[in-house]
């Protein structure tokens, strides 16, 4: 139900804290919520892709994709994806776990329940 990008970013993620490869975990969650706000975005923004992942979360909750204490949870998110990515930083199992909940919580309100409920709509 996900798009083919997002599927295989997804899955590598889920790989890498399977495997205990915290600072890549931390590296595909920051490029899960990228690719999330950059779909979303794409299709109101045409300007989206010069835009930086801060300024595209912030572009969400003022159209109201997002609450304002979503988005304030996607920043945390992507700040733990910029420590792991450029600091090398490696955090800790249950905040990388935590961080997939709130991940697997966005793909099922931004993909999987609009499409379950599109189809319910047409039985």
């Amino acid at each position: 139900l996900l798009p083919s990008n997002l599927q295989l970013i997804y899955n590598e993620t889920i790989k890498s804290i399977n495997f205990g490869q915290a600072v890549l975990t931390g590296m595909g969650i920051r490029a899960i919520v990228e690719t999330v706000c950059k779909d979303i975005n794409a299709n109101k923004d045409k300007n989206a892709n010069r835009k930086d992942l801060c300024e595209k979360i912030n572009d969400l909750a003022t159209q109201g994709v997002l609450t304002k204490k979503d988005a304030d949870i996607l920043h945390k998110l992507r700040i733990l994806g910029n420590e792991a990515a450029h600091e090398v930083k490696p955090h800790n199992n249950a905040t990388l776990t935590l961080a997939l909940d709130v991940i697997d919580h966005l793909l099922k309100g931004v993909y999987i329940l609009p499409l379950l409920l599109s189809s319910s709509d047409r039985s």
